[in-house]
């Protein structure tokens, strides 16, 4: 009986990993991920909110997570901008990144609409921006 027990164990262990194969695709668990952002195409094309500082000759500058939401966090700063232009509150945001701004500066909360692949292999410009929000320091 033991012999038997112990010729069967791999076979047990194997079955049992394997069982997720068995399950619909939709449960996304140990060891295969359905995840759709790991599984689906997402598409080339994005909307992301942002904040971008213009100078006076018109030139547009990315802002750091650092200064549109006192983080260090990426995600974190897209969050917080999606966030305020879905409750309206862009014109706080606005405010609230001149405080963070030594000097004068002039301030766009936009979304952008870009193909992401491009944008970080080429550096393509969005393909469409929508302004939510400016505000400027003397």
């Amino acid at each position: 009986m033991r012999s038997a027990l112990r010729r069967l164990a791999p076979f047990l262990a194997a079955a049992i990993i394997l069982t997720p194969l068995l399950r619909a695709p939709h449960n996304d668990t140990y060891p295969l991920s359905t995840y759709p952002m790991f599984a689906t195409d997402r598409g080339a094309d994005h909307t992301i909110s942002t904040a971008v500082s213009i100078d006076e000759r018109g030139e547009v500058s990315r802002l750091s997570p650092k200064l549109i939401a006192g983080t260090d966090e990426v995600v974190l700063a897209a969050v917080t901008v999606a966030r305020a232009v879905g409750r309206g509150e862009v014109d706080e945001l606005c405010a609230e990144i001149l405080d963070r701004i030594d000097g004068p500066a002039h301030i766009i909360i936009r979304s952008e609409t870009l193909d992401v692949v491009a944008h970080v292999v080429n550096g393509a410009e969005p393909r469409r921006i929508e302004v939510h929000a400016e505000c400027e320091s003397g």
